[in-house]
């Protein structure tokens, strides 16, 4: 039976860090704006029944959505130069000889990404480890000349093959 919880403090959106890989990656970990944990499903497998429709039943598989960063754009938009980059290094792994790269260049083309819940006293609570990243896209940047006190920001969006919550 499931005991009601003693920690009644409500979750802060704002008490969060993210962690992908200071050496390769230090922008995009650095400007981190917000993440959107994907959600996950179960799809349900059909079963037909005579002269009824078919039955749900649960599936065996989990799908998970993709995980998503919002990172503010600094003036050299290095972040955005950094995700650029390791999308170009994914496209380009398959067609270059990883024996022609000297080992001190070899950048992984995937990584581990740790978001870290904090609490209310900004003490790291949970963690969830998304497990072998790959990104997926990176969106648009929209530049206006309207004056606003808003940065601008652009996303991006990673696959991964399961996640663990520490």
């Amino acid at each position: 039976m499931a005991t009601l919880t003693s920690n009644l403090n409500f979750l802060q959106p704002t008490g969060f860090k993210v962690v992908i890989s200071r050496t390769n990656y230090p922008n995009i970990e650095y400007f981190v704006q917000s993440v959107t944990h994907p959600g996950a499903t179960v799809p349900a497998v059909e079963v037909p029944s005579l002269r009824i429709r078919s039955v749900p039943v649960a599936g065996d598989k989990i799908a998970y959505d993709e995980l998503s960063l919002t990172l503010v754009l600094d003036e050299n938009m290095e972040s955005y130069k950094e995700m650029h980059s390791w999308l170009e290094r994914i496209v380009n792994f398959g067609q270059v000889n990883q024996r022609d790269i000297p080992p001190e260049d070899q950048i992984p083309t995937f990584a581990d990404i740790t978001l870290s819940i904090l609490s209310s006293h900004n003490n790291e609570n949970v963690k969830f480890r998304y497990k072998d990243c790959v990104p997926t896209g990176i969106g648009t940047i929209n530049f206006t000349s309207v004056e606003n006190t808003t940065y601008t920001t652009f996303d991006a969006t990673f696959r991964f093959s399961t996640f663990e919550i520490l």
